[in-house]
């Protein structure tokens, strides 16, 4: 049981990082493209 929880935690995580865009959108009600800049701006090493 414990290996199947550790399994779904494992997924669910790297799910969450694979829709990080459209998740973080919808969190914050921003756009989608705001997001993704943000996150391609920290990327490059710029603020």
């Amino acid at each position: 049981m414990g290996w199947f929880i550790f399994l779904v935690l494992v997924v669910g995580a790297v799910a969450a990082y694979r829709f990080r865009v459209p998740l973080i959108a919808k969190l914050t009600g921003q756009p989608q493209h705001r997001i993704q800049r943000a996150i391609d701006r920290r990327k490059d090493g710029r603020k």
